[in-house]
């Protein structure tokens, strides 16, 4: 119980002056720009990766044409394309949602032990029918 008090404190702590985060619902001109903001860091990302919009999409699993109106601003972003992005280019979800904290994640053998850091490379080499194969396992097994 104590963990969950002390995380909680973290979290209010970091969190606690950051715009969006300090408000319990946005109104509609502050979730307009809350969400032009993950657009800009989105396209960043795929900039600074030096891949197109096909390719940006294709690594998440999402089609071209969904990644131009994310990117024009036509279409919001879904939690499942952010989230696909965040993993598959080690993006910090902290950063590409509110601007905050490193813009990548390190990943290596002293936070996540060799067993996990082996298995995230296998992870980032796969295409994405491999990763499909393996989460069907992984869900084979859990269940």
């Amino acid at each position: 119980m104590s963990t969950t008090i002390g995380n909680q404190s973290k979290y209010r702590e970091r969190y606690n002056d950051h715009e969006f985060l300090s408000e319990s619902i946005l109104d509609d001109n502050k979730e307009t720009e809350f969400f032009k903001n993950i657009r800009l860091r989105l396209k960043e990302i795929r900039k600074e990766l030096g891949i197109t919009q096909r390719e940006f999409g294709e690594s998440a699993g999402i089609d071209r044409r969904y990644v131009a109106k994310v990117e024009c601003g036509s279409q919001n972003p879904s939690f499942k394309f952010i989230r696909s992005v965040s993993i598959r280019h080690k993006i910090s979800l902290d950063w590409l949602l509110y601007g905050i904290g490193e813009k990548f994640i390190i990943a290596d053998e002293n936070s996540y032990g060799k067993e996990l850091v082996t298995f995230k490379k296998l992870l980032d080499k796969g295409s994405p029918e491999d990763i499909e194969v393996i989460i069907k396992m992984i869900n084979k097994i859990l269940n």
